[in-house]
């Protein structure tokens, strides 16, 4: 039915137009967006995900920037600090080569001034956008200094419950400085250390003593008449601490002679006959001495004869001593001619106490973190260990800064430390000598108390004590195997400088990997969530677009019904 008032099929036709139309524009917003959802309204719980994942996707871009950054900075530092490694094995060729006898030293020092001039140059150069790990502005010895720490960023994290992170990787400059402003770098001196201790690191005494003694070359062959005589005197056992005890008017004469070699004819013959007759004769007079003593002598065949002590006097001393010599052989020998007795002795050791010696090197300084530790044992004590930190070196010395100057410094320290336990050192120059104190160890000889210093240790147990800068093998300061021992403890610290580096750029790198692949992850999980699928879209638009069109003409249709309705009122 056709009606005047109302087009129906006109009416319809707008509203699929207008529908179509709506469809058309969404359908064309999503092929020239590429986007499926645009808007919350699209779909709220897709459209927040990928907003958000977005936002990530910008600060994991920013990431990576900063991972470039820092891959830069470790690149510069860990090339720098091979260059100095290949420094200081140099350094520690020309320091081996010093050490040979009759080298040019003069010459080496130059080339280990250069040298120390390309690590200095190096160091300054190893910077990137102003910024240098292998020099640091510490004003504290680095040693008594916080963690130096610097950090590169290495990720950007959301957790589940929705908190971001930005995680970064740190570094300790403490472990990758060469200089420090105030010390402390690779290629710098230590604190704490004491070197050698002034010579007594190495310390190792064991000493002991034996009797007194002497040796005396035979002059003879000579023949005693029944009237001829050697008569002389004979200390034994006198020292700083007794008299000893003197035997007087002791005689050889034929009768002894006889007796002591079972001969008649009176004759001393060899040095080994004299001194069976010198045996007879201490033998006579209880004389606490014996006449077979062969320390100096080496046997009792030689061409000397020799006596010593047997230390039973009962005196803490232990020597002998043959004095106010006489004899008579009628004019057959010249006056004063007694086989050898009467001419000094070639050798003589009396009062022997263990002692040894070594010499002080240097000053040295004990630090408030440092201490020195020594086992002593005196006579018949137990081995103790005894130790030295500053405060016993100021107490000793009545200083405050722990400072041992010179020989005799070291020794009333070591005294000091050591007390109670017998232990004398006395200092002489530049040398120092252990004993028993003999105030409590009176006894000489084989009684004497012996001495054993050992095991000298420290606190730390070694340090670097010079700068690379310091190095100079004309000085007197360290010897060439000090400086040795001292650049390889620099190589040692480098090579592990550069090994941080080394590894601290591959995770970098494998962090710049991963986050480049983390973000397209993040670009194909937002397509998948947002994207339109452009060849249904395509699809879908040519559709509308169709449908469009159909739409026009079923509205142009239906005008044209009710325009002919309309015709018939004219």
């Amino acid at each position: 039915m056709s009606s005047i008032h109302a087009n129906a099929a006109a009416i319809s036709a707008v509203q699929i137009l207008r529908n179509t139309a709506a469809t058309l524009a969404s359908t064309q917003d999503e092929v020239s967006s590429g986007l499926r959802i645009q808007t919350a309204a699209d779909n709220a719980a897709y459209w927040s995900i990928a907003t958000t994942m977005r936002s990530d996707h910008k600060a994991i871009s920013a990431v990576a920037d900063a991972l470039g950054l820092g891959a830069a900075k470790v690149g510069v530092t860990y090339e720098g600090t091979d260059s100095i490694v290949e420094v200081l094995t140099a350094f520690k060729a020309r320091l081996v080569a010093a050490a040979e006898p009759g080298v040019d030293k003069a010459k080496i020092q130059k080339e280990l001034d250069q040298l120390n001039a390309q690590a200095e140059s190096v160091i300054a150069s190893s910077s990137f956008n102003g910024v240098n790990w292998l020099r640091t502005d510490a004003a504290t010895h680095l040693m008594q200094t916080a963690e130096l720490t610097t950090s590169l960023v290495s990720s950007f994290v959301r957790a589940a419950d929705g908190s971001v992170e930005l995680n970064t990787t740190d570094l300790n400059l403490k472990l990758t400085s060469m200089l420090n402003a105030g010390g402390g770098g690779i290629l710098q001196k230590e604190i704490g250390g004491v070197g050698d201790i002034g010579g007594f690191r190495r310390t190792g005494i064991n000493s002991v003593a034996h009797q007194g003694h002497e040796n005396h070359a035979f002059a003879g062959p000579a023949t005693f008449g029944s009237t001829d005589y050697i008569e002389f005197d004979l200390t034994v056992d006198a020292g700083t601490h007794s008299a000893g005890v003197v035997f007087t008017g002791l005689r050889i004469d034929k009768t002894v002679i006889d007796i002591a070699l079972g001969t008649t004819d009176g004759k001393i013959n060899t040095a080994s006959q004299m001194r069976a007759v010198l045996q007879r004769v201490f033998q006579d007079n209880a004389v606490p001495a014996t006449a077979y003593e062969t320390l100096f002598s080496g046997s009792s065949s030689s061409s000397q004869f020799e006596i010593g002590s047997l230390e039973t006097s009962g005196e803490p001393g232990s020597s002998i001593d043959i004095s106010n010599v006489v004899s008579d052989f009628n004019g057959v020998h010249p006056a004063g001619f007694a086989l050898g007795l009467e001419n000094a002795p070639i050798s003589n050791h009396d009062n022997m106490y263990p002692q040894a010696s070594i010499g002080f090197t240097k000053p040295f300084t004990v630090s408030p973190t440092a201490a020195i530790y020594f086992d002593v044992q005196v006579g018949p004590g137990t081995l103790q260990t005894y130790t030295i930190d500053r405060a016993t070196v100021d107490a000793a010395l009545g200083t405050s800064d722990g400072t041992v100057g010179n020989a005799a410094d070291l020794a009333t320290v070591i005294e000091f430390a050591s007390a109670g336990s017998g232990l004398a050192v006395t200092a002489s120059g530049t040398t120092l000598t252990f004993s028993a104190d003999q105030a409590i160890y009176p006894e000489a000889g084989n009684r004497a108390a012996r001495v054993t210093v050992e095991n000298v240790r420290s606190t730390p147990r070694w340090t670097l004590d010079f700068d690379l800068a310091e190095v100079d093998v004309m000085g007197t300061d360290f010897t060439v195997d000090e400086y040795i021992e001292g650049i390889e403890y620099m190589l040692k610290g480098a090579i592990s400088s550069a090994s941080l580096l080394g590894s601290l750029q591959m995770r970098i790198d494998l962090q710049s990997d991963f986050t480049s692949a983390l973000m397209e992850s993040i670009d194909k999980g937002v397509g998948r969530l947002v994207d339109a699928d452009m060849n249904e879209a395509s699809a879908r638009l040519k559709a509308t677009q169709a449908q469009e069109q159909l739409a026009i003409q079923s509205l142009q249709i239906a005008n044209t019904s009710a325009a002919n309705v309309l015709s018939l009122f004219r």
